[in-house]
């Protein structure tokens, strides 16, 4: 775990026993989420795509691209996040966020909460941006749209509250298609 107020955030990802210095701001990182779901693009082209994170040209190893998944998903900011194991999770789950659609969600709340001008700023870390989005409140646009698709309808009891909570669902429902071997072959296919 990193102490947010104490330790300086990584401009570095360690892959093939070296620093190599990456890209951290927030729009780029977006980016990054935004090109692993292009379905318009093969995995090869992704996987060549991916070396726009590093400062200094490098060849892609299966080391940098986990060194970029690591850095993207943040872990040390959330250590107590289960790992999803297959076996206790044996099916997908619909997604509850969409960096695209659900944008002006979060220009929005950032604007409210924190006073901040995304569109505006010149620099915010991936992990600070992260951490921020992380604790926005749960009566924010962003966390309600989040709360609201990851409800299991199965442990509403009330009948005409359970056809309430999958109306809203149905309206802000995200499109949702598993492609568990384009995921692995570009975290792990290399």
């Amino acid at each position: 775990m990193i102490s947010l107020l104490t330790e300086p955030l990584p401009d570095c990802i360690e892959a093939d026993g070296r620093q190599l210095p990456i890209v951290t701001d927030f729009r780029d990182w977006v980016k990054f989420i935004l090109l692993l779901g292009d379905k318009t693009l093969d995995d090869r082209m992704k996987a060549a795509m991916l070396t726009e994170w590093l400062l200094t040209p490098q060849p892609l190893t299966r080391e940098i691209v986990e060194g970029l998944r690591y850095f993207c998903e943040a872990m040390p900011l959330e250590p107590d996040r289960p790992e999803q194991d297959a076996e206790t999770e044996p099916y997908a789950k619909p997604p509850v966020w969409d960096w695209e659609q659900d944008a002006k969600y979060v220009l929005g709340d950032f604007r409210r909460y924190y006073g901040m001008d995304l569109l505006r700023l010149d620099y915010l870390h991936w992990w600070e941006f992260k951490a921020l989005f992380l604790a926005l409140p749960t009566e924010s646009r962003s966390m309600e749209r989040i709360g609201l698709r990851g409800t299991d309808l199965s442990k509403i009891k009330g009948k005409e509250q359970k056809k309430r909570m999958a109306e809203l669902q149905r309206r802000i429902a995200l499109p949702f298609q598993v492609d568990e071997d384009a995921i692995a072959e570009v975290f792990g296919g290399m």
